[in-house]
């Protein structure tokens, strides 16, 4: 960060990165415990593999958008910053989708903080200095 980076764009850029690697986590803690999910669920074993493979699947484009969509946001580009809040609101409903649990209330958590922080007055200004220039 060659420019002086104002704390709220920080704060907010940290959140993002560390709800993509919770998500990468999570799911992959999922694979190891698919002795688990299959007892909780009564699923064969088939099933299992397909609803983790699908998991997988969605938590892998969710974490290639907020590394990307981050990214580019530290670049001072304003569009990510909707874009991010858009994929965010996307991943809650895919949360809510999926049911309770501790790492979805987790990563709900990280979404909202993130959100509050990108859409801070102080952002939006060090993204409008760029325009100004």
């Amino acid at each position: 960060m060659k420019e002086d980076v104002p704390r709220p764009v920080r704060i907010a850029v940290g959140l993002w990165l560390a709800n993509a690697v919770f998500v990468v986590f999570t799911t992959a803690g999922l694979w190891f415990q698919r002795g688990e999910v299959q007892q909780l669920t009564n699923w064969t074993s088939g099933q299992v593999m397909s609803f983790l493979a699908t998991l997988s699947v969605v938590a892998l484009i969710f974490v290639a958008a907020y590394a990307w969509l981050t990214r580019l946001f530290l670049k001072r580009k304003n569009w990510p910053r909707v874009a991010l809040s858009f994929i965010a609101i996307l991943h809650m409903i895919w949360i809510l989708f999926l049911g309770v649990s501790a790492s979805n209330l987790v990563t709900l958590l990280l979404i909202c903080a993130a959100i509050v922080f990108t859409w801070q007055a102080r952002t939006a200004q060090w993204l409008a200095e760029v325009r100004e220039q």
